[in-house]
């Protein structure tokens, strides 16, 4: 998190703040309520998505369940990155009794998919637009990586074949230990953890619904797509934006969300500053307005979400546990009745 404060400090150092507050006091909130609505309306398509992937494995989840959870995981992911994919399978496992393994194993496979969405998304924006963006990315992508790995790629070289190296010590090392493991052992324990996380991983491959999954996967970066656009007409300087910028700035900017720094703070701002001002010759002021305000709604959105999220799962589950003692003490007295 430090990093991203950094970074959005680096951002904004040189800028006029009073122009920039004046920009965000006054500007249009009932844009910014809509796109923190239309962002609320994607994570529901995720949970739905979910529960499709854990269905194919046999498993029955209530919406409303998943959606917390998934909800509880994103408040996590705001402190700590990637903290929420965990938090989230820890929270549907209790509610629900999902093995934690498979539910994880859901999620890398929904988080591999979402990836290859955001590639193909990247590419089909630079190549329709390859000429406008070509300066932009050899300037803030290439040649800075080609400037942070040059002179060392003997390193890079070495440090592959060590990961490799250690990758298959440790297969053939843990497949020894799995033909050897006791039944109530932990290896044992361990082996099936990781069977049932493959199998959420396999559940694209032969899952019952495709089509219903690429719908929910439509309707999620539709709606990622609405939550960039909407805040554009939320400001004066970048109301004239239209779509093809919203797809740009929803493509390049999702690369600032994925960096491992919570919640994109800084690196988010960073890309999109550079898109506003470079490419379309935004103002800086009418860019950093819009970066804070896109940033900032969706965070306060995945606060309050999140929050009230904890709360539902925290009463639900006091009342299964109490509907399960009233349960019990029901059979008790049938069982002390005398006949």
């Amino acid at each position: 998190m430090f990093v991203g404060f950094i970074l959005l400090w680096h951002v904004t150092k040189d800028q006029d703040s009073e122009r920039i507050i004046f920009e965000i006091i006054n500007a249009n909130y009932w844009w910014i309520v809509l796109s923190m609505i239309v962002g609320l309306i994607s994570h529901f398509f995720r949970a739905l998505r979910w529960n499709l992937l854990v269905s194919t494995l046999g498993y029955e989840t209530k919406t409303s369940a998943t959606f917390y959870a998934l909800m509880t995981g994103y408040l996590f992911n705001i402190v700590v990155p990637r903290l929420g994919e965990i938090t989230r399978c820890g929270v549907l496992h209790r509610h629900s009794k999902v093995p934690f393994s498979i539910l994880f194993g859901t999620v890398l496979s929904e988080r591999f998919f979402d990836m290859i969405c955001l590639i193909l998304l990247i590419s089909v924006t630079v190549l329709l637009q390859l000429s406008f963006l070509q300066s932009f990315l050899a300037e803030y992508i290439y040649f800075p990586l080609l400037h942070r790995f040059e002179n060392n790629y003997f390193l890079i070289i070495i440090t592959f074949i060590a990961a490799v190296a250690v990758l298959f010590f440790l297969f053939k090392f843990f497949k020894k230990r799995f033909q050897k493991a006791k039944p109530e052992g932990r290896m044992s324990w361990l082996k099936m953890q990781i069977k049932g996380m493959l199998s959420g991983i396999k559940t694209i491959r032969y899952m019952r619904k495709r089509w219903t999954f690429i719908f929910y996967t439509l309707m999620i970066w539709v709606n990622y797509f609405l939550m960039v656009y909407l805040c554009f007409f939320a400001i004066r300087g970048t109301s004239h934006l239209g779509l093809s910028e919203g797809v740009t700035v929803l493509s390049l900017g999702s690369l600032g969300i994925v960096a491992p720094v919570p919640g994109g703070i800084g690196t988010y701002h960073f890309i999109v500053i550079k898109i506003l001002t470079e490419l379309y010759n935004i103002q800086s002021e009418y860019a950093v307005s819009y970066a804070y305000i896109a940033h900032a709604s969706q965070i306060l959105m995945l606060l309050l979400a999140g929050l009230f999220s904890v709360l539902m799962i925290s009463f639900f589950m006091k009342k299964k546990k109490k509907d399960n003692t009233d349960v019990n003490r029901a059979n008790e007295r049938k069982l002390n009745k005398p006949v």
